[in-house]
């Protein structure tokens, strides 16, 4: 037995978040772990790591007592954590992050030859294909996540824990990494796999256990599994299905991209969307999808016209584009879409500042409590009040303030990037109904996914990209996961 962890419990102020938790590991095992977001699973694998001590309870590695008290003495015992937040240094080289603490090194001075011919090596193993000199805050979130990936592989651990390590990779990158994991369990390496996708856990592991509510529901044999029970479990309800039904009128077109084109990101982008229409964009990560949203919303510099109900728009700034009704929900949410320790209430009304202003200086706040209010109910947030601090919420509820934010801007256009990035399946179907709502309103809502899955079950069409471009659109009588890789991929 690699680990063992045996009552675990810990409780911050109000909140009971583990609860006589029971964790078994065995070599060369792969355990998946699953749960809505507050189940308790990040805070299991931050006792594991030595992030927070447990109130009670024990843990042995390798039949040996194991008591980390900060995460170092993890590190050292070969447990690595590659957590859902990445911790990279943007300002560092892909190879410096790598390596970082154990740079290669001749009389007292880096070895860059070595570090880079190192590096280079990792980078295969996870098929990232750049080179080791690039700095980190030069590559988007999902290569950032196959650095993570490959840090975790420098360091020979003798356990890993991936925390939703698929959330912002293509399959071709999924494949990649399961190949990896595959390695690693041959050379007797124990893996936890926490994922919110659960045709990854029955793909790669060899047991699951679910967590809800600070406790282990059950641990069985994959193959014990079926879907519907593991969903029941997890969220202590059945659900019908992911993709609630939408019966909605598709309008006039309301949306309209001619000749869109971003110096070095993307070029000669043309498509409609409708009124009540929601529409995908698929392809590999690189493709130019979250470029075409950003230089839509007037985020990226762009050429090309943009129209909206026939009539042409100028958003060379996002307040431009937030004046003539677009709305972007960015793929980084912590990043770009949010002030963590900001208040629910104030992230929401972000966006609206003049309106609930006086004189453009003085915040009015009844003005900005009401609106807090309403976005709290459209969008079914969780919150103990609007002045929570957003830090404070679920991956799941702080999306939906994001949402909330974006619809108070009152838009026509929605554009959204990765909605349900590292988000419980629960979590998952509510964002589902609220797009399908406001795709119901009226709206045109363009949608951004690496989830071939979502975009097959939540879109009217989808367009394909390939290397920058066009390659393709899908009506839903056309939908093939194949036929949409085979878009993506040709060359």
């Amino acid at each position: 037995m690699l680990l063992e962890m045996k009552a675990i419990s810990k409780s911050f102020p109000g909140v009971r978040a583990l609860s006589d938790v029971d964790l078994a590991l065995d070599r060369g095992e792969v355990l998946g772990i699953v749960g809505e977001n507050g189940a308790g699973k990040s805070t299991l694998m931050k006792v594991l790591a030595g992030g927070i001590r447990a109130d009670a309870g024990q843990m042995k590695l390798d039949g040996e007592a194991f008591a980390p008290r900060r995460p170092r003495d993890a590190l050292d015992a070969g447990i690595v954590v590659i957590h859902q937040e990445l911790s990279l240094v943007p300002d560092r080289s892909i190879a410096e992050n790598l390596y970082l603490g154990n740079l290669p090194a001749k009389f007292g001075v880096i070895d860059r030859r070595a570090l880079d011919r190192y590096a280079a090596t990792l980078l295969a193993k996870v098929g990232l294909k750049v080179s080791p000199r690039r700095l980190v805050r030069r590559l988007g979130i999902a290569q950032q996540q196959l650095v993570e990936i490959a840090r975790a592989l420098s360091r020979e651990a003798k356990l890993i824990v991936m925390d939703e390590p698929t959330a912002t990779l293509t399959t071709a990158e999924q494949r990649t990494l399961f190949a990896t994991v595959a390695e690693l369990k041959a050379a007797g390496v124990g893996i936890i796999f926490i994922s919110h996708h659960l045709e990854e856990v029955f793909e790669i592991c060899d047991r699951v256990t679910v967590m809800r509510d600070g406790h282990v529901v059950e641990t069985r044999p994959t193959g014990k599994w079926s879907e519907p029970d593991l969903i029941r479990a997890m969220v202590n309800r059945p659900i019908e299905s992911m993709f609630p039904p939408r019966n909605v009128k598709i309008g006039e077109t309301l949306l309209e991209i001619s000749h869109l084109t971003s110096a070095g990101r993307f070029a000669d982008m043309s498509f409609q969307v409708r009124a009540g229409e929601v529409v995908g964009i698929g392809g590999l990560i690189g493709a130019g999808r979250t470029e075409v949203l950003k230089a839509i919303y007037g985020a990226l510099p762009s050429s090309g016209e943009i129209r909206i109900a026939g009539r042409p728009v100028h958003t060379a700034t996002p307040r431009q584009a937030i004046s003539a009704g677009i709305a972007l929900v960015p793929e980084d949410r912590k990043g770009e879409g949010l002030i963590m320790p900001f208040s629910v209430g104030r992230n929401v009304a972000l966006s609206i500042l003049s309106r609930i202003s006086a004189l453009g200086i003085f915040l009015r706040f009844r003005r900005m409590e009401a609106v807090a209010m309403n976005a709290v109910g459209a969008m079914r947030i969780r919150t103990p009040g609007v002045d929570v601090a957003v830090s404070h919420l679920s991956g799941g509820n702080q999306q939906k303030v994001v949402l909330g934010r974006a619809l108070s801007t009152e838009p026509r256009v929605f554009l959204l990037d990765e909605p349900t990035r590292g988000i419980d399946v629960g979590a998952k179907v509510e964002i589902y109904r609220l797009i399908g709502d406001l795709a119901g309103r009226g709206g045109a809502v363009l949608v951004v996914s690496s989830d071939m899955v979502e975009l097959l079950g939540l879109c009217d069409r989808i367009l394909v990209m390939r290397t920058g471009r066009l390659a393709g659109s899908l009506d839903r009588s056309e939908f093939n996961q194949e036929r949409v890789m085979e878009l993506a991929a040709l060359t």
